[in-house]
């Protein structure tokens, strides 16, 4: 679905929590998915966390990433180091790993929480440059809401009719 068609929807503001979630419940029960259903909140609501299915976020693979690039990092600059001004002394090899794992150490925890943070922001859409189809100022203030995307006239018509018919405050035809 292109962007442009995702931008498009109806919109319905809610009182409570109970609402906006039995809002939800119907708008699914009438076929509409929830990959095309969002919700707003002005509070963090476990209750609507729990209701959808969301993908595992891939924040721990680029921590996986960082780890690994620090510590290769760590091993290649010591031993670089070892190399680049040998030190001889008494007759001892001039590279020696015990030394070595204190850098790697360092770096694959330096690197693992950088990249962490990185992806923290990246994956998380920080900061936002552009507000979210559906979204309406109060819903960070004192309202629910819910956002049906839909392009089709028929899929606008029976979310309104559905958002309506459970007492929504508001219902808005979102134009893209």
């Amino acid at each position: 679905m292109s962007a442009e068609l995702l931008e498009r929807g109806v919109r319905g503001a809610f009182y409570t929590l109970e609402e906006a979630a039995h809002a939800v419940d119907v708008l699914e029960e009438n076929g509409f998915a929830q990959s095309d259903i969002t919700v707003f909140s002005p509070i963090p609501t476990a209750e609507v966390e729990e209701h959808f299915v969301r993908p595992r976020s891939p924040v721990r693979y680029m921590t996986l990433t960082g780890g690994i690039l620090g510590c290769i990092t760590g091993f290649a600059l010591t031993y670089w180091t070892f190399f680049a001004w040998p030190h001889h002394v008494g007759g001892k090899p001039v590279s020696s790993f015990p030394v070595a794992v204190v850098i790697m150490f360092e770096l694959t925890v330096l690197l693992g929480g950088l990249f962490s943070l990185a992806a923290v922001f990246i994956f998380s859409r920080i900061p936002a440059l552009t507000m979210k189809p559906g979204y309406h100022p109060r819903f960070s203030e004192d309202l629910f809401g819910v956002f049906v995307h839909t392009s089709e006239e028929e899929g606008k018509r029976s979310a309104s009719r559905v958002l309506d018919g459970l007492g929504a405050l508001e219902v808005r035809d979102e134009p893209a």
